[in-house]
């Protein structure tokens, strides 16, 4: 059986329409199912409207006091579930009912613990944004790509608020998400060996009004944190930092050494530098940052070959570096100011597009789980 938790609030404009479509879909399918509305106090008849279904569908109503929040709404459902396949989805139709046929079949066919609809991958996408609302999407992905490149592994849409998920993967796991991202708190502590995405079109409200606003956003940056925390990966960021920082001191020592005190060509002594700079990074790495993960006892087998790759992923980053650097140092800027603007340039380019993949040399957390397309 699959239980779908549908979180409401105020949703009684379109309440009706969300439950008899998605009770359609399970009947075509032959899918035994049930909809767990899990309501806070909407006071707009939300809750009213769902249970005077019951009698036509296999629906039922979870009344909570008060706003409590999506996420918390999702797990209420979820422990008074009767199925074997727990789901969630929202209730004001931006995710369309029809997408749940998609996920119970890539489920059951590709034999997966996690079937996510994703707006990331190929044929997914998203319908009636801003662009201010697409560029904050996309920052707060690439966001968390860099924070937990461990725990989120290779899912493009980790942020989706649709899936289905077997209950197994959560059974015993205490689930505490904050703020809208459930799917986050699963893939930090579920125990999944699979997980599918499967691509479908965000849809644009049509009814009612967005609960999406700044408090979101706010616990989306405190819920990285939480499970970056109990993840480890904090930690291991502190330790990147302080490697990272003493590489850019070593950058601009030699460019200052060399090409200030010394008279080198600045274009000469950029490329040494910086060079030298990631062997500094690369070995600090390899020996303190990801200390944790079994790198040391490997070293004469793996390293050349991780080192290799760290190069060629660093490679943007570092002519990054240095065209910036060599520019501001043509236009007249202290040479010490211009490399410190070079090495922040180039840092955050890597920060946004390639840490993921950095950290991934050296391992990855969810290795024994696989990720996939249907």
């Amino acid at each position: 059986m699959i239980s779908v938790a549908i979180p409401t609030y105020k949703e009684a404009a379109v309440i009706e329409e969300t439950l008899r479509r998605t009770a359609a879909v399970f009947e075509a399918t032959g899918e035994a199912f049930e909809l767990i509305v899990v309501d806070d106090a909407s006071g707009d008849g939300t809750a009213e409207l769902a249970e005077s279904l019951a009698p036509e569908l296999p629906v039922r109503v979870l009344r909570r006091p008060g706003r409590q929040g999506l996420a918390t709404a999702v797990v209420a459902g979820w422990k008074i579930a009767r199925g074997d396949v727990l789901g969630i989805m929202d209730a004001d139709l931006q995710h369309p009912p029809e997408v749940l046929r998609e996920l119970a079949a890539a489920l059951r066919a590709e034999n997966a613990d996690l079937a996510v609809a994703s707006r990331y991958v190929a044929g997914g996408g998203t319908s009636g944004w801003s662009w201010i609302r697409r560029l904050i999407s996309w920052a707060g992905v690439r966001l968390g790509w860099a924070v937990l490149p461990w725990t989120l592994g290779d899912v493009k849409d980790f942020g989706s608020g649709m899936f289905l998920v077997r209950a197994a993967v959560i059974a015993g796991v205490e689930l505490k998400p904050l703020g809208i991202k459930t799917l986050l708190e699963i893939l930090a502590k579920g125990k999944y060996q699979k997980l599918v995405e499967v691509p479908y079109v965000f849809q644009g409200r049509a009814r009612g009004e967005s609960k999406l606003g700044a408090r979101q956003h706010v616990e989306y940056l405190q819920h990285l944190a939480r499970v970056g925390r109990a993840s480890g990966e904090l930690a291991t960021w502190g330790r990147y930092a302080r490697g990272e920082s003493l590489g850019a001191f070593i950058n601009i020592a030699i460019v200052l050494q060399l090409a200030d005190f010394a008279g080198w060509h600045l274009g000469l002594v950029l490329a040494l530098a910086i060079q030298l700079a990631l062997l500094f990074n690369f070995q600090w790495h390899n020996v303190v940052t990801f200390r944790s993960r079994g790198t040391c006892e490997s070293c004469s087998r793996k390293a050349l070959v991780r080192f290799f790759r760290y190069e060629e992923l660093c490679l943007p980053a570092a002519i990054v570096n240095g065209v910036v650097t060599f520019v501001l140092a043509r236009w007249g800027l202290d040479l010490v100011a211009a490399a410190a603007m070079g090495i922040l340039a180039g840092a955050v380019c890597s920060f946004v597009f390639t840490v993921p993949s950095i950290w991934h040399i050296w391992g990855n957390d969810l290795g024994r789980k696989g990720a996939g397309r249907a």
